[in-house]
């Protein structure tokens, strides 16, 4: 598999200032997009869905609506991005899955492709980790509200 899906050890991470969530330390290169002058540091993400803060170094704050584009479960509106690398979003994935009678194909297509190299998460995605895990958890939370009665 390609790096951007091996684990990484963060050094010293600190919590969020504004909700205390620890989040992955991804540095600067993620969060260089959206603030230019961004400080060096090792940059976190904070991965509290009900925290608006996306980014933080110490008391330095990036929250969804100071973004250029969305962030993953931090989205202010849809469609949600999933998948960064091949441009996947959750009404992708709910639709692939609509259409296989709940056996979706993309989370295959994209295994397939991180395992031949074809991924920069660690470039494209917000959090500079792999989205498989994402991707998965979303499937499993779509596969239930396909199930659930109307």
């Amino acid at each position: 598999m390609s790096s951007c899906c091996a684990k990484s050890d963060p050094t010293d991470p600190s919590p969020c200032p504004r909700c205390g969530t620890t989040g992955p330390v991804v540095g600067e290169r993620p969060v260089l997009p959206h603030r230019p002058t961004a400080e060096e540091g090792p940059w976190q993400f904070c991965p509290d869905t009900a925290c608006p803060v996306v980014y933080y170094l110490g008391g330095d704050t990036l929250v969804a609506g100071d973004l250029r584009t969305q962030v993953d479960h931090k989205a202010l509106d849809r469609p949600t991005p999933v998948c960064f690398c091949f441009s996947h979003t959750r009404d992708d994935l709910a639709a692939d899955l609509r259409r296989n009678g709940g056996q979706g194909t993309i989370k295959a297509t994209i295994k397939e492709a991180v395992a031949e190299g074809f991924c920069a998460c660690e470039h494209l995605n917000p959090s500079a980790r792999c989205c498989l895990a994402d991707i998965h958890r979303t499937i499993k939370s779509l596969r239930s509200e396909l199930t659930q009665p109307a």
